[in-house]
């Protein structure tokens, strides 16, 4: 895989980007993913556009535009965790389907995750292969098992990472491992709240 190619990839499978896929499939083709249209655009705003901000705000900021790349996926790693847990809020307040809640919690729980292994252990896993993996796994669970076959995408992500040098292969299996975890602990909640 050449250099180009790998980045291309790594910019169409950022997680903002897979977070709208997930819901705008789920919108579309699970008939109670969410509560009404109103949740759908929100859970838009929340997962992907809210988080995507990290971007454009991290060339603003001189101290965080000095730091580079890190101090990008810290920031994006901030403004990905004040979504989920805006959107888990707004769920929680103005109402929700089991697989809205679920869909929020599992976000959160994969944020927050991934934020405690980067800042206090100084464990950096993978948030890009998070954002693919999480999406592909609720896929399958909301939509059935055909969408597994979504983690042939994660294997280009793999790939791509290793020849940019943004990851290790175990940084991308923890990565990729944390947002199924997080769904099972979701559902698991959201039985206990529904």
């Amino acid at each position: 895989m050449n250099e180009k190619l790998a980045k291309f990839i790594r910019t169409v499978t950022v997680a903002p980007i897979m977070a709208g896929i997930l819901v705008t499939l789920l919108h579309f083709n699970y008939d109670a993913a969410f509560l009404n249209n109103t949740h759908y655009f929100m859970a838009l705003f929340f997962l992907s556009i809210l988080p995507i901000l990290a971007y454009p705000v991290s060339l603003l900021v001189p101290k965080i535009r000095r730091m580079g790349r890190r101090g990008q996926r810290d920031l994006a790693i901030v403004f990905a965790v004040i979504g989920y847990l805006f959107g888990t809020v707004y769920c929680l307040l103005f109402g929700y389907t089991a697989a809205e809640l679920t869909i929020y919690l599992t976000y959160l729980f994969s944020g927050v995750a991934i934020a405690l292994l980067s800042f206090l252990f100084h464990v950096k896993g993978s948030g890009h292969a998070c954002g693919v993996s999480g999406p592909v796994a609720m896929l399958a669970a909301f939509l059935g098992m055909p969408y597994l076959l979504g983690y042939i995408l994660l294997a280009f992500v793999f790939k791509s990472s290793v020849v940019l040098k943004r990851h290790t292969p175990a940084q991308l299996v923890i990565g990729s491992v944390i947002p199924v975890l997080c769904m099972a602990a979701a559902m698991v909640n959201v039985l206990f709240i529904v």
